[in-house]
């Protein structure tokens, strides 16, 4: 039977005369097609043409071919547009030198090149090719040569646009270079697709587009890469299809953006398992182990859905190892001083931008022996579900770090969010970690650096200011305003960080904020260097050590205390009264403590409230003032921050 298929509007316009002249065209011609491609692709259009196959029946040293195709020395060179069907086995080359458009029927085709230099299918002209795979056939392209014989560019080498499509399979082995390569735009719609090669298993110099079909590549280079061509950026678009990757350096790289808006995606890589200038996804399920980076982009990342489980470097869950290396003066030398070393010191981050991360939804599962978020820039986080282990940073932004909504549960880190500057204005956040479990890390006002100072990066870093959305200030801060936050520092007592450390102010204005650290060590469980506690409302119940107790600011306008109390075990529930025995919140702090700091919207002034903590109880007097700063059962303060002593009431 004969098939009839829906070819490009170049290819059938050429086919009735009227791109008869475009091989004559100067290369800068030629390729305004390619142009149009960033959008469709070379998809099939409404635009069509029936064509009569012609068959070129292939027999090892021979072949027979119809008028517009010639057959010498073991080359059939197809020379005239149009459809032709090729079957049977070869050892030689199959050219494609055409006036116009061509689509290739593979109906059981078999093609090995006979000289190492050779391409098994060299697609020589610039006109648009259809690579169509019958139904029920099995069909194989082989370069027939090993990686010493570098000369082949590719087992399939197309100067045009190349699209393959169908319900067949088609098998590429590529042992000297590339598998499929085209010097224009390429595109997978459909079909049963395996790539072997020795180096990049399928490249393009323009737009590569995977939206149908089952693809597996094994190679040793890059499994999908993208160069700029003459008129393009070199952009990878994935929206459907399966493609399966194992690759010796990256999964995709792209000197352009890469898109995923569907798809079923597998990545093993030695390198990244993503790269691009700009990556966007929006849809899909990725499942990446890289020894590198999951996806990496150069300028900005951007996920507004799809279902991510991301490994690199072997995956996380030993940031207990890196625990007190960011203590004292200095630091590892990893990326920055004071920040936690992997033990290859290689950038094997989760999500990495070297500019902004922008994430809107999404499922994650990020396990990762560095970073499992990182930017250089801006990080936004507005929506999605991220779960998080990472022996490094959580989240990491150089700039400024904004939660907006989503949850993010942080089963193991070392620092669980760290950057210049954090705001929280909502979202749901469990964090566990060894270091800090929030850390804005910009310069340290007081100028004392080491202790107390930039625990992140190293002290002083960072210079370029980042600006609080609210107040304006360019000075470091945390800011919560909503949202549900819980923090566990699950260190050791001799390595352990602070809850909450910011190198300038703390601004709670709302939300809740449940913190959990150890009562006898040097670490409290809110820690600010130079600028001051300021709580104006939201639920708090952070318990920590005495020894690094905060004093509140008198800028509070919502009614807190700062209590010392008698070292107390871990999961001690803290629970606050009214003056009527009514509970007004409670929470159980998970590590010991000998310092609370407590407030509630539901506390006001000219009231007297029960802080009860395991056996013991301490009565709470707002009768004057918003701010208490108490001894309580401890008796003696604590050493203080930058207010003083502790002790005292406002």
């Amino acid at each position: 039977m004969k098939k009839h298929y829906l070819l490009p509007l170049t290819l059938a316009l050429a086919l009735l005369g009227g791109c008869s002249q475009q091989g004559s065209l100067p290369a800068e011609e030629t390729a305004a097609p390619e142009a149009a491609a960033m959008q469709d692709a070379v998809v099939l259009t409404a635009q069509s043409l029936a064509l009569a196959e012609e068959d070129i029946v292939l027999a090892e040293t021979t072949a027979t071919v119809p008028e517009g195709v010639s057959w010498a020395k073991g080359v059939v060179t197809i020379e005239s547009a149009g459809t032709y069907r090729l079957t049977g086995t070869l050892t030689g080359q199959v050219i494609v030198d055409a006036d116009g458009p061509v689509e290739l029927i593979l109906a059981g085709v078999s093609v090995t090149a006979a000289q190492p230099g050779d391409c098994a299918m060299e697609i020589r002209s610039e006109a648009d090719v259809l690579l169509t795979l019958e139904a029920g056939t099995e069909n194989t392209l082989s370069d027939g040569a090993s990686a010493a014989n570098s000369a082949a560019s590719a087992a399939l080498y197309s100067r045009g646009n190349l699209t393959i499509d169908g319900q067949g399979s088609l098998t590429v082995t590529a042992g000297a270079n590339n598998g499929i390569q085209c010097k224009s735009a390429l595109t997978v719609a459909g079909g049963q697709l395996a790539v072997t090669s020795a180096n990049h298993g399928l490249k393009s110099a323009g737009l590569l587009t995977v939206s149908g079909g089952n693809i597996t590549v094994q190679c040793g280079g890059d499994g999908l890469c993208a160069q700029a061509g003459r008129l393009t950026a070199g952009d990878i678009l994935l929206s459907g299809g399966s493609l399966s990757i194992s690759a010796g350096e990256r999964g995709m790289d792209s000197e352009g953006t890469i898109t995923v808006t569907g798809g079923d995606i597998s990545i093993l890589s030695t390198d990244d398992g993503i790269r691009g200038a700009n990556v966007a996804v929006s849809a899909g399920h990725l499942v990446i182990d890289a020894g590198c980076d999951g996806i990496q982009a150069e300028t900005l990342l951007t996920v507004t859905g799809g279902d991510f489980q991301i490994t690199t470097g072997g995956g996380g869950g030993d940031a207990i190892n890196h625990a007190g290396e960011s203590f004292g003066m200095g630091g590892p030398s990893g990326e920055a001083s004071g920040e936690a070393e992997t033990a290859s010191d290689v950038s094997a981050k989760g999500l990495k931008s070297d500019g902004d991360i922008a994430i809107s939804g999404g499922v994650f599962d990020l396990n990762n022996a560095d970073d499992s978020i990182h930017c250089a820039g801006l990080c936004t986080i507005s929506g999605g579900a991220i779960a998080i282990c990472s022996s490094d940073d959580a989240v990491h932004a150089d700039d400024m770090l904004v939660i907006n909504d989503g949850t993010i549960a942080i089963s193991d880190c070392f620092e669980g969010l760290e950057a210049y500057a954090i705001e929280i204005h909502g979202g749901e956040i469990d964090i566990r970690s060894v270091n800090d479990g929030i850390n804005a890390n910009g310069p340290e006002t007081m100028g004392m650096g080491g202790f107390g100072g930039a625990s992140g990066e190293a002290s002083g870093e960072a210079e370029d200011s980042s600006t609080d959305s609210v107040s304006g200030s360019d000075i470091t801060y945390y800011r919560q305003t909503g949202g549900s936050v819980k923090l566990v520092v699950t260190g050791t007592a001799s390595n352990v960080g602070d809850g909450l450390d910011s190198n300038g102010s703390v601004y709670i204005d709302g939300g809740t904020l449940i913190i959990s650290t150890n009562g006898s060590t040097q670490e409290g469980a809110i820690d600010y260097g130079g600028g001051e506690l300021v709580i104006t409302g939201g639920i708090v119940i952070a318990g920590g050590s005495s020894m690094m107790q905060e004093s509140l600011s008198a800028s509070s306008t919502q009614c807190a205390a700062v209590l010392a109390t008698n070292t107390q075990a871990a999961g001690t529930e803290v629970t606050i009264l009214d003056e009527d025995g009514s509970v007004i919140a409670s929470a159980v702090m998970e590590d010991t403590f000998s310092c609370l700091i407590l407030s509630h919207p539901d506390m006001t002034v000219g009231h007297v409230y029960t802080v009860t903590y395991g056996t013991e109880s301490t009565a709470l007097d707002f009768t004057s003032t918003t701010v208490v700063n108490s001894s309580g059962g401890f008796g003696m303060g604590g050493m203080g921050g930058p207010g003083g002593m502790g002790g005292p009431s406002f």
